[in-house]
């Protein structure tokens, strides 16, 4: 199970530094609230509306290839069509030298379109797709011990995929668009190998998973124990409406998207401060690999210690670290944008944010995840799956575009 947490942390992080840079470099730092506003929450609650009907007719094995195969197909179609073709299916530019954010997304549509389907997995991928097959085989006691640890491995995936794109990233022939484009091939290859490794670890985990719970089943059948009538499966509002109840998944609701507001706002600001210094696409995608690799090392330390945290200090103590983490560090940095380059160098405020976000993330990845995901166990069937689709997607989408809005207003109130 760790191994299958490996693999989509390594194709999470590897989506994230390449929409970033595709964006980021063309479009500004400042249209990532815009895209993520009107772009990816409309998406990720069309997601969420056909997941969960999805959910209502198709086997959960079934559902689960659904669900993950199309964004495979989606990324090897851009590394070897759209971007290749990008100069005839982009729009040409506007007249004059400046362009609004929205209209600069509009003009490079397929680097949209890129930017909303990473967003989706990085929702879809280990939070829903990996922690519901966990959850399905890992009752509460076990997951105690083992949620921690599942993530030490996992963890080390940002490590594994920042030196395989920094090692691809330095065997461009050349450092422009074209060079660029090799090493999206590249990694489409590299993502396609590691989707059919999921799908075959998946596999295996699902029939010993199934194995035990047919057992089971005779063994209540033998007791007398009669099977319940199979029920009409509710409505994706009825879903919702009953879901909404649930005081667990209200609460967690509120931490996913607390914690997506809070991230949307330091994360946008720290991207702007760093495309000034790294405007090629191949030195964005260099630094954003770096990051990644120092990600899974700090996310690697904590997590050893993750399981002793929480038998330790509980699992409230283990909750709070991550938001109290992040708000320690965000406030210096902060501080450090709003005194501007003549008290504070620009190299300086982009220290403290890497810093701010590579803590934020790591200690997100070893106890923020894990202490969410034991939450999901007790709860029934209904809530593990739509509930948790709803909470994981809808709820970080929620949150993300939440953080988009204030950026907006601030930029128009300034």
């Amino acid at each position: 199970t760790s191994v299958m947490m490996f693999l989509y942390i390594f194709i999470f992080t590897t989506v994230r530094d390449t929409k970033d840079s595709l964006v980021v470099t063309n479009c500004g730092a400042e249209a990532i609230p815009f895209l993520k506003l009107y772009g990816v929450l409309p998406m990720a609650t069309a997601f969420i509306m056909g997941y969960s009907k999805l959910s209502n007719v198709l086997s959960k094995e079934t559902l689960f290839y659904v669900t993950l195969v199309p964004f495979f197909i989606f990324y090897i179609a851009f590394a070897f069509l759209a971007y290749p073709a990008r100069d005839m299916l982009h729009f040409p530019p506007p007249p004059g030298t400046m362009m609004h954010p929205a209209m600069a997304l509009l003009r490079y549509w397929s680097f949209s379109a890129f930017f909303i389907a990473s967003e989706l997995w990085a929702s879809a991928g280990v939070p829903l797709l990996f922690w519901q097959c966990a959850n399905d085989v890992t009752n509460l006691e076990q997951a105690r011990r083992f949620y921690p640890l599942f993530a030490v491995i996992g963890n080390l995936a940002p490590i594994a995929s920042g030196k395989t794109m920094s090692a691809i990233v330095s065997r461009q022939a050349t450092n422009d668009d074209d060079g660029f484009g090799m090493t999206l091939k590249y990694l489409a290859l590299v993502k396609v190998s590691i989707c059919g490794g999921i799908i075959c670890l998946y596999r295996l985990v699902n029939g010993m998973s199934s194995k035990g719970r047919a057992l089971a089943l005779t063994r209540s059948m033998k007791k007398g124990q009669k099977c319940q009538a199979k029920k009409k499966k509710p409505t994706f509002a009825e879903s919702m409406v009953e879901l909404s109840k649930s005081k667990e998944l209200r609460a967690m609701a509120t931490k996913v998207i607390c914690y997506n507001i809070c991230i949307e706002l330091t994360e946008v600001l720290w991207k702007g401060i760093l495309r000034k210094k790294y405007t090629n696409k191949s030195d964005y995608m260099a630094y954003m690999a770096n990051f990644s690799q120092i990600v899974g090392i700090t996310a690697f330390i904590l997590q050893i210690a993750a399981s002793s945290i929480i038998r330790n200090l509980g699992w409230m103590a283990a909750a709070l670290i991550t938001p109290l983490s992040m708000a320690a560090l965000a406030i210096p940095f902060f501080l450090s944008v709003s005194l501007g380059e003549k008290y504070v160098p620009a190299a300086t405020a982009l220290l403290i944010g890497t810093v701010q976000n590579v803590i934020s993330k790591a200690t997100k990845y070893a106890l923020f995840d894990p202490t969410k995901e034991m939450a999901y166990i007790p709860l029934g069937p209904e809530a593990k799956v739509k509930g948790k689709a709803a909470v994981d997607v809808l709820g970080a989408r929620t949150g993300r575009s939440i953080g988009s809005a204030s950026q907006q207003i601030m930029v128009i109130i300034a």
